[in-house]
Order: structure tokens, then sequence, then C-alpha cells
């Protein structure tokens, strides 16, 4: 079987992304697993190269080749020109915003003509994104964006959860107006869907958090149990899903208890990813449920406090790679 081809977009200029491409493409891993193209910057990277002091080279595309693809060679289809001399790390522009968002739709046009079988995404800055004109809260709400996908949830993939999420990117205090049951049984579909089509899942046991302490108390404590989470979960097992809850999340995440369930529902972004990434920071990827084609993500930030310093660890980036390329394997399989 042929390796899958997977798109990797640079992210942020200014942040680790252009540091851990080039220092994951010097390492054989991602090799052994697919064949890599990165959508980024020239100069960008080569400053990368140069301040790592890599043997890493450089290679320009403008069609994807079906060989050659080795450790220390990155193919390159070239999305933007900046002037390296002017970029400050941990100081994007508005010419990086744009260069940032550029890159993933590039990436994406490639993926949806079936040139390639997955992305993978380095961090972004979405304050330099909205500034250079695309006013979304993150990636996985841009890419929704970019292929009209009317659904779609982050899956955070670790060694011992898989955690979707119903609510990303917002304001705490806006959190519980999007708790709606509709919303909650949307996000148990995409689940089940997504464990069948690319864990080869097809009766997935799937729990459900509460989104107040101790779901709520009966209603002392928030209502939304009651009124919203516990009809999306009787829905769900009306149509045939294996879905129980919802659980008290400060119990929930016991590192030594038996782990029955093939995946989480979380209610909003810290309460699933602060047990994910204390247990697993490096090795958990972000999955994007609902596109018609496979994204993975790094499961960390553009790192500014570290960014230019050759300290950043692409541990993460590489197991990113390695997960999309499984992800298509199963894809090609299901």
């Amino acid at each position: 079987m042929t390796l899958p081809k997977i798109g990797i977009t640079m992210g942020d200029p200014t942040g680790i992304g252009p540091e851990i491409i080039v220092k994951a493409l010097s390492m054989k891993e991602p090799f052994q697993a697919c064949r890599p193209i990165v959508f980024g910057d020239r100069e960008v990277l080569s400053k990368a190269i140069q301040m790592q002091n890599l043997a890493t080279t450089l290679e320009i595309i403008d069609e994807l080749p079906e060989e050659g693809y080795l450790p220390q060679k990155i193919f390159l289809i070239p999305s933007s020109q900046l002037e390296v001399a002017s970029l400050r790390f941990g100081q994007p522009d508005r010419a990086c915003g744009e260069a940032m968002v550029k890159y993933i739709e590039e990436a994406v046009k490639w993926v949806r003509s079936g040139k390639l079988e997955a992305i993978t995404t380095c961090p972004i800055n979405k304050q330099a994104m909205n500034a250079g004109g695309y006013s979304f809260p993150g990636h996985t709400e841009f890419l929704a964006h970019l292929v009209g996908a009317s659904s779609v949830a982050m899956m955070f993939l670790g060694s011992k959860w898989k955690i979707v999420l119903v609510t990303t990117h917002l304001p705490l205090k806006d959190v519980s107006r999007w708790i709606t049951a509709n919303r909650i049984l949307s996000i148990i579909r995409l689940t089940d869907e997504g464990m069948k089509k690319y864990f080869g899942n097809p009766h997935s046991k799937i729990a459900v958090l509460g989104l107040n302490p101790h779901c709520g108390e009966g209603g002392l404590l928030g209502e939304e149990e009651k009124k919203e989470i516990l009809p999306a979960i009787a829905e769900a097992r009306s149509l045939g899903m294996d879905v129980e809850g919802p659980f008290p999340a400060d119990s929930f995440f016991n590192l030594s208890g038996r782990n029955v369930f093939d995946a989480v529902i979380s209610m909003y972004h810290d309460q699933g990813l602060i047990p994910i990434k204390m247990f697993d920071f490096k090795g958990a990827v972000n999955f994007t449920l609902g596109l018609p084609f496979i994204r993975t993500s790094v499961d960390h930030g553009t790192a500014y406090d570290i960014a230019g310093k050759g300290l950043a660890d692409p541990t993460n980036l590489v197991k990113a790679i390695l997960t999309a390329a499984n992800l298509s394997k199963s894809n090609r399989n299901y």
C-alpha cells in the first residue's frame, strides 16, 4: 500500500510552527508513515533550518511528486512571501495573519481535490487571523467555513481518552447558552459516526459530562442537565447509540478508574482539555470530526515564550502527522 500524502500547514510564522516542522521532517518517523508536503513560507522555513543548524533542504514544488520523500528533504508549496527581516518572534502582524490563513486555504484546496489524503496543522494566532480579515475564533471554525460543514467537533485523541467538545473557543460566560439538546445530540452523532469510520468501532460506548457542579444537584446549581443534556442523551439512545450520563466532571477523570468508555463528550474547552493535557500533553492530538477530509493538529499553541530559542519540541507534531496517516489508512478501509 502506498503511503498517504499529508499536507502540513506552517501556522504562525512568528511562533514555533516553522521550527517544529523542520525538526520533525529531519526525522525518519514521519516518512515511514506518510509522504509529507508543507504549505508555508520559503524564507521563514530556511531561517528555521539555519537557526537549528540542520542539514535539511527545501524543494519548491507546484505538483505533488509520487516519490523522493526523504528525511531532511522538505517538499514545499510556497504560499506566502514574507519579509523575514521584519518579522519578530511572538509579534505577528497583519501580513502574518493573512499568510497563516493562506496556508490553510491552500492545503484545503489540495486535500479536497483528492491529491492529499489529510492535513496536519501547526498553531495559528487567532488575533492575527482576525486582523487579517478572517473573523473566526479558531482553526476548526475556519475550516468548517471553508467547506460549508454544518456541524464539526474537536476530538482530542490521547492514550487514555478520546474527548469531544460540545463548545470550543467561547468565553466561559457564553458557554451555557450554547449547551442545547440539539447541539449536544449533533456532537454525540458526530462522535458515534467518527468512531465507526476512523476507529473501526461500530458500537461505541459514549460518556456525556455535565455542565454544572454535581450535574446541577437536581436544578439547585443549574438546570442545563435537566433541560438540555438529559433530553439529548435520551434522544441519542432512541437512535440506537450507547450513551450514558451526565457524569460530574470533577470525579469522572479518575486516572485510577477503569476506562470503560470509548469516547467522552465534554461541555466546554477546559473541562475536557485540562485532564487530557495533564495526562498526555505531548501525545494528545486534535482531530476534527465533521469535515469531508481528515485534519489533525498539534495540541499546543504558538509558544511565543520559547519561539526562536531552539527549544521547541516536535514530538507532538510528529504524533499529529502519524495520526493523520493512520486515520487515512482507516478511511481507505472504511
